[in-house]
């Protein structure tokens, strides 16, 4: 339960700071795409966050972390960053996306 408020937490956070409205281009990362990716980022900043706490103590292995899974999807930084966006500022499709990245974690922890 703790786990999933703080999951929450982080997303609305996210959301906030990358809350900036554009239109949808060719640049956004699709639906499927963008939750296997957001499901990895999370899940790592999760990691870095309660392994070391403050966020100067992590920030560079974290920032090694993220760009080998945005090299594994074959997006940049910035495609991710984007289509992250994109996704949160529409309120209808970010939360669907959010729904399924906890879905998809809950999959594995079923399947573990």
């Amino acid at each position: 339960m703790i786990f999933v408020s703080r999951l929450f937490l982080m997303l609305f956070l996210l959301a906030l700071w990358c809350c900036s409205p554009q239109g949808k281009s060719a640049a956004v990362i699709q639906k499927e795409k963008m939750v296997q990716i957001m499901t990895e980022v999370y899940l790592i900043e999760m990691h870095y966050q309660k392994s070391y706490g403050m966020p100067s103590m992590y920030k560079p292995p974290l920032d090694i972390a993220l760009d080998a899974i945005f090299k594994k999807h074959q997006v940049t930084r910035k495609d991710y960053e984007s289509s992250f966006s994109y996704y949160a500022s529409n309120p209808k499709e970010f939360s669907e996306l959010n729904e399924l990245v906890i879905q998809r974690y809950n999959e594995e922890l079923v399947d573990k």
